[in-house]
């Protein structure tokens, strides 16, 4: 099956409807269009999914693959009219799920010449349905739930590339008045209320998805902040850079990815947080990172552009452990370390070992060569005493 998301690139799918257990792949193509380097991020739910294979130069992390590539002769073999990357997968227990691709393709000279945003609604077949059907749909598991199982635009752009558990989206256009939204919960009875999608303003505008559960416990609110503006450079909110002091980030930073995680020790009280905005005068507010509390705190950074345009929200939430955490942390970490020192130890002892016996191989080798030398001395040495014998010997026979 071809979904032909743009002329120059397109997705072929080998199977949608599949069982459990059964494998299926999609292919990104190319086609009338030069890529010299391109970078490919697929949002999937690894409880359903199980990655099977894919190109070599493919970094998976939980629910997350990118696939970097780059025309290591600096784009004298550009890729055109091809087959660019195939993926495989397999269901586990699956009863629908969207996976969603976005990326971005570059020309010899390091320019972006097209970006792609699309994604594949996997569902099981009537099989596998057949076999789900005593679950009731109206059951306590799913009655409270207001998630969404997909969020879509009418026009490629939208970032971060849509998750269930991502909440505030963003989207960039210079003439667009609307825009239609497509939200599909992942209870199809719960309620779904779409607000601020129409009659956009220059500025900031919000549109608001808002999930209420069947058993109405539960609501939940995907916001996608739509920016319109001719002024493109302006607009930019994103960070350059996200750090904090000591503390390693989960996933590691890219600027489209807009929640992290980060665990500190029970000693941490406040954090020292570097964010950096691309733009030099957009404004960056930092709320939380001090007075930590033991477990969950949150730090978000809002970057507000020159304009006021385009606010967008990084998140990081950062776990401070308790002091009887720490503890198992430190003998886990101590154990790490012993394990560590042992391996190195041994390969020192390896090395050691070898030198030995490399220092034995050359002496050998300097003993052979010492034994050959004594050899062709003492043959020299006979050869001049036989024939000084022999001389004598004709004297006296002359005599």
């Amino acid at each position: 099956m071809q979904n032909e998301n743009q002329d120059s690139i397109y997705l072929n799918v080998s199977n949608t409807e599949i069982k459990n257990g059964e494998e299926f792949s999609f292919t990104i193509n190319l086609a009338n269009i030069d890529v010299a380097a391109f970078d490919i991020q697929i949002y999937f739910n690894n409880e359903l999914l199980e990655y099977v294979s894919g190109p070599e130069n493919t970094n998976v992390v939980e629910n997350k693959m990118i696939t970097v590539w780059y025309d290591e002769t600096g784009g004298e073999n550009p890729k055109q009219n091809c087959e660019l990357v195939k993926y495989t997968f397999k269901a586990k227990e699956i009863e629908s799920e969207y996976i969603a691709i976005q990326g971005e393709f570059y020309n010899s000279e390091g320019v972006q010449v097209q970006s792609f945003t699309n994604g594949i609604e996997i569902i099981a077949n009537e099989e596998t349905q057949t076999e789900k059907i005593e679950i009731s749909e109206e059951s306590e598991v799913t009655s409270n739930n207001s998630k969404l199982k997909n969020l879509r635009l009418n026009h490629e752009g939208m970032t971060p590339v849509f998750s269930p558990d991502i909440t505030e989206y963003y989207f960039l256009t210079e003439d667009l008045s609307s825009l239609e939204v497509t939200a599909i919960p992942e209870n199809p009875n719960a309620a779904v209320m779409i607000s601020g999608n129409t009659n956009f303003k220059e500025g900031l505008n919000t549109i608001v998805i808002e999930v209420t559960s069947l058993d109405k416990t539960s609501k939940i609110q995907y916001t996608i902040s739509v920016t319109k503006t001719k002024d493109f450079e302006k607009a930019n909110a994103k960070l350059e850079t996200l750090a904090i002091e000591n503390v390693t980030l989960e996933p590691e930073f890219v600027n489209d990815i807009y929640q992290y995680d980060a665990i500190v020790s029970n000693t941490t009280e406040n954090l020292n947080i570097l964010a950096i905005p691309e733009k030099q005068n957009a404004k960056v507010e930092v709320a939380g990172g001090e007075n930590l509390q033991y477990g969950n705190n949150v730090v978000n950074i809002q970057v507000i552009t020159e304009n006021g345009y385009t606010i967008k929200q990084y998140k990081i939430n950062v776990y401070r452990r308790n002091e009887e955490e720490q503890k198992i942390a430190d003998e886990e970490q101590q154990l790490n370390i012993q394990k560590l020192n042992a391996i190195l130890e041994e390969q020192n002892e390896e090395e050691e070992q070898e030198n030995h016996e490399n220092e034995l191989i050359e002496i050998i080798k300097e003993n052979k060569w010492g034994m050959i030398i004594t050899s062709i001395l003492i043959i020299i040495i006979l050869c001049i005493v036989i024939y000084r014998i022999k001389i004598r010997k004709k004297d006296k026979d002359n005599k």
